[in-house]
């Protein structure tokens, strides 16, 4: 394989940007290198109301594209990640989607070798920094890792949160649940009042930050940071999301707020 091909969910572009920014920096530091960056609207939740076939064919071709050009899928979210596992999952099991995506894309292709042309940017990440030496910066800070609750297993057997404490100093409170951001476009208040309940209950536990790698937590709890307040009554919001880039980005002596883009959060970090 050559060098990566980022993919990131752009459903909330805003959203997307911060992470995105982020991440290339992060990249270049750690001198991974990468092609380009593509990026998909991917919302599994609306499946019953859109062409299946369709929302599917644009992440089939992509990857055809990427294994065509000897790239690397690098997921720099974890609900990308979430929707192609279950693309290859539903890939394999329904035989009428399979053959009718391998007849509009005019290929015959190995659908094994492209299970392997894809991987989760936080693994990539933290193998790269075994070969640094940083300082510990975060040692005494205390975060909430709010990740989706069906990538507990690959995030618990990668040892992806004992590797970041080890490597940042965090202390880490692992919340896996579900992201309710997909209710923003059908049922906002719903939205604001799920998540606000998983906002202030990780912020009553008495953390610095929230991380997430879920670019629809960070769009629900830092962008619409103050319906969550109002719907559930509080007069505190303080407590700022972060994405894992960031938390890693920081280690370097050199990063500034600016650099983290700390400025377009709703929730304005005040670590650095």
């Amino acid at each position: 394989m050559g060098s990566f091909v980022l993919l990131h969910n752009n459903f909330y572009p805003k959203s997307a940007n911060i992470l995105m920014q982020n991440i290339k920096t992060l990249l270049e530091k750690l001198q991974i290198p990468f092609e380009k960056s593509q990026n998909i609207t991917l919302e599994g939740k609306f499946l019953p109301f859109i062409n299946r076939v369709e929302y599917y064919k644009k992440l089939f071709l992509l990857f055809l594209k990427a294994q065509e050009e000897n790239h690397k899928i690098l997921v720099c979210d974890s609900q990308s990640l979430l929707e192609i596992m279950r693309f290859f999952a539903n890939f394999y099991e329904e035989t009428e989607l399979r053959e009718v995506l391998l007849k509009e894309c005019e290929t015959e292709i190995d659908i094994l070798s492209l299970e392997n042309s894809f991987i989760f940017a936080p693994e990539v990440i933290l193998n790269a920094l075994k070969t640094y030496n940083f300082k510990r910066r975060w040692e005494g800070f205390k975060c909430a890792f709010f990740v989706d609750r069906e990538l507990e297993k690959i995030v618990v057997e990668s040892q992806m949160i004992s590797t970041l404490e080890e490597r940042t100093g965090l202390k880490i409170l692992p919340f896996f649940k579900e992201s309710y951001a997909y209710l923003l476009q059908t049922n906002p208040p719903l939205a604001y009042s799920m998540g606000a309940t998983d906002y202030y209950e990780m912020v009553d536990g008495g953390v610095d930050f929230i991380l997430t790698p879920n670019i629809g937590n960070f769009e629900l709890m830092d962008r619409c940071a103050e319906k969550l307040r109002n719907t559930k009554g509080r007069d505190d919001l303080e407590i700022p999301l972060l994405f894992i880039p960031q938390v890693i980005l920081a280690l370097f002596d050199e990063t500034t707020s600016s650099i983290l883009h700390f400025g377009e959060h709703i929730i304005s970090p005040k670590m650095l």
